[in-house]
């Protein structure tokens, strides 16, 4: 019963804070025992793999972490049990997980031992679930964890946004391998185990590296919509107050456009401000600078903002393209409503039109969280107006948003590259907030079919990005990966 609520309570997060999906988990036998193996990439792997699956899943765990208050107790409820991962201090560990499987339940196990330190599966795994399955004759169930390595690596203090999903993969039969002697067909079946997990891992794996190698790239020169608005209302408002201090912070914007473009080190978080930098610029000094213009206040601002934040959200989780139309967008609405106000002046009209582009475009492009946003914005944007006192004056402000939306139709540049049925084509423009193209995304979240990923595992790894040649990474054949240190579950 309490594991029941708290795992509902912890997947609405994890669906919030990563998108978090699990594919194919009625592989999982509905009854008796079988050995869950995964690669390992963060701390998060446990949960991640427990969500969607209504049996407990019993994880081995590192026995410190018991000792850790609420931490253990949560390990606890979700079923995991703790091993000694001193060398030869593993003994007690396994024959805790014989008896489980004995007992008909399911056992989790990650091979490598410890958290990955590249995000590929380390290169000598541990025989532990390999050799449970071969003793037991439980089937083993192998599963892909890809994102996760992205949102939490091993050396980061705490998570960042990123796709997670969990593949379940059809379960071994360990039967045939029963037939070898023990070594050969433990060997055999850890071998099949790693086959069938790199087979998804791999796409994720490169997708990731392509996209930290693209946060490293130098910043775009100002575009349209980020130097438009600072330079259009630098001339509006000195020609409305011939005052330089009510036009001073487009100046300073577009100074800071230039320090990003000339001097700020690249990174994720800079990418991430440089973009969403033009919609927070227009809006906030937008809204200070309409008494300045004679027009009236937008009543209740602050709410305003804060569901423009909740809107912009999910676009850290989109594709490159979308994702900046979104962006775009929202500027030319913006724009649209500082000139309707001077036909409609009403404070209540940004109310009306902000949210109902985002309504809109979230609908027709389908973003992530669609069926959820769509209709509270489109609600907002309708109700929140007429019960603060608007009425048919706000017509020309949804005349905007719609405009706003057919502009964007118009003049969209089409699908990225990389997209879906292409496994050949190249891969380019990482979410402007910060995540992938939607080819990318799709192998690397395993939503692609097995054909795809097989095709992506197996193209040539030359020049694949439009903006940067690829960064060298290890090939399935023969990966190059740290050994891990002995001693952990080396079973």
């Amino acid at each position: 019963m309490i594991r029941t609520g708290l795992r509902a309570v912890v997947e609405a997060l994890f669906r919030v804070l990563f998108t978090y999906d699990c594919l194919d988990e009625e592989k999982l036998p509905e009854r008796g025992p079988a050995v869950i193996a995964a690669n390992h990439p963060s701390y998060l792997d446990p949960v991640l793999l427990s969500l969607q699956v209504s049996r407990p899943i019993r994880f081995m765990a590192w026995d410190r972490l018991f000792r850790i208050p609420l931490l253990g107790a949560l390990m606890r409820v979700f079923g995991a049990f703790p091993v000694d991962v001193r060398p030869g201090r593993g003994q007690d560990a396994y024959a805790k997980a014989r008896e489980l499987l004995d007992a008909g339940e399911l056992v989790g196990m990650f091979p490598e031992g410890k958290r990955s330190r590249s995000g590929w599966l380390e290169e000598r795994l541990r025989e532990g679930a390999a050799r449970l399955a071969w003793e037991t004759g439980a089937p083993l169930v192998p599963a892909t964890i890809t994102g996760a390595f992205r949102a939490w690596p091993y050396f980061r203090a705490l998570p960042e946004p990123a796709r997670i999903r969990v593949r379940y993969h059809d379960p071994i039969d360990p039967e045939p391998y029963r037939r070898l002697p023990e070594d050969e067909g433990v060997a055999a079946l850890l071998d099949e185990l790693r086959r069938r997990v790199e087979r998804t891992l791999m796409p994720g794996v490169k997708a990731d590296l392509r996209i930290e190698a693209l946060y490293q790239t130098s910043a775009p020169w100002p575009r349209l919509f980020e130097s438009l608005p600072a330079l259009g209302f630098a001339l509006l408002v000195f020609w409305k107050t011939r005052s330089f201090s009510d036009v001073w912070p487009c100046y300073a914007y577009i100074g800071y456009l230039l320090a990003d473009l000339l001097v700020i080190p690249q990174r994720r978080l800079t990418k991430w401000i440089r973009n969403g930098s033009a919609l927070a610029f227009t809006l906030v000094y937008g809204g200070w600078v309409l008494p300045k213009l004679g027009l009236p206040e937008v009543p209740g601002g602050g709410a305003l903002l804060a569901l423009i934040a909740g809107a912009t959200f999910p676009y850290l989780y989109e594709r490159g393209r979308v994702a900046l139309g979104y962006l775009e967008g929202m500027v030319v609405t913006a724009l649209l409503s500082l000139g309707v106000m001077y036909i409609a002046p009403t404070g209540l009209g940004p109310h009306l039109a902000l949210p109902l582009f985002a309504a809109v475009y979230a609908w027709e492009r389908q973003t992530v969280f669609w069926r959820y946003t769509a209709p509270i914005l489109a609600a907002y944007a309708v109700l929140v107006p007429l019960w603060l006192g608007g009425s048919i004056e706000l017509l020309p402000w949804a005349i905007a948003a719609l405009v706003a939306g057919l502009l964007g139709r118009l003049f969209s540049s089409g699908p990225s590259l990389g997209e879906v049925g292409d496994t050949t084509a190249p891969v380019a423009d990482p979410s402007p907030l910060g995540l992938a193209s939607e080819g990318e995304r799709r192998v690397a979240e395993g939503d692609a079919p097995p054909a795809a990923e097989e095709a992506q595992s197996a193209a040539p790894s030359g020049p694949s990005l439009g903006l940067l040649d690829e960064p060298p990474s290890p090939s399935p054949s023969s990966p190059k990966k740290p050994n891990p240190p002995p001693g952990l579950l080396d079973w």
